[in-house]
């Protein structure tokens, strides 16, 4: 009985991980449902795969975040760094704090997460409409991506 309820708990807190790209990527299947014109029927479809593999590429950072906060026994040494490090994104944050609060760091993750600014709408990645953006580099597309 206790296998099974920590095995539930382990898919709702990975379900918590990836639900950012979920939810965008069912909004691009709502678009293409509607019967776009095919232009947007094209871009919702190519948004849909991103977004698919976004969530791949975010569970497998929620597994080896919490595997690497285990290993820490906390938001010290190394696995401060890796939180930090996953905080550029809605999606990236998501996941990290699922994985903080899953293995019982919940509580300082999100308080170190508001300690840096970040709100609930805070959605695009840093500076996602500067010079310097992310979408205009390799390596984020390489996280969303799911490519090491």
């Amino acid at each position: 009985m206790t296998a099974l309820i920590l095995r539930t708990q382990s898919s709702f807190w990975s379900l918590r991980a990836i639900w950012p790209p979920l939810f965008l990527a069912l909004a691009c299947l709502a678009v293409l449902a509607l019967s776009p014109p095919l232009w947007l029927g094209i871009g919702a479809l190519a948004g849909f795969s991103i977004l698919m593999l976004d969530a791949v590429a975010r569970l497998r950072q929620y597994r080896d975040l919490r595997r690497v906060l285990r290993a820490a026994r906390g938001l010290t040494g190394r696995g401060l760094v890796e939180f930090r490090r996953a905080r550029t994104s809605w999606c990236t944050r998501s996941a990290a704090l699922a994985a903080a609060q899953a293995e019982g760091w919940g509580r300082e993750a999100r308080a170190l997460v508001a300690k840096w600014g970040y709100k609930p709408w805070h959605v695009f990645p840093d500076k996602a409409f500067t010079r310097h953006s992310p979408f205009l580099k390799n390596a984020f597309w390489r996280s969303v991506l799911g490519l090491r």
